[in-house]
């Protein structure tokens, strides 16, 4: 699973709890629902991240990066 942001469209901001569960249904894992900033963070399967662009108030799904930095003792390259 790959850690998403959800950004809700602003017409939908009212009804976020509703574009969450549309989004649970698709496969998402939901973590938090910051409803004042139109917000939804969690995770789903990699393959299904691009289905959720398709659900009514969603105006953007963004992939969490992740940095690995090399323990300090670690050869430089």
């Amino acid at each position: 699973m790959i850690g998403i942001t959800v950004t809700v469209d602003a017409d939908h901001l009212d009804n976020i709890e509703a574009v969450g569960a549309a989004l649970r249904l698709r496969g998402m894992r939901i973590d938090q629902v910051h409803d004042t900033i139109g917000i939804i963070s969690g995770a789903v399967v990699d393959e299904e991240s691009t289905v959720l662009e398709s659900v009514p108030g969603v105006q953007s799904v963004e992939t969490e990066n992740t940095i690995q930095i090399p323990p300090p003792d670690a050869d430089p390259q």
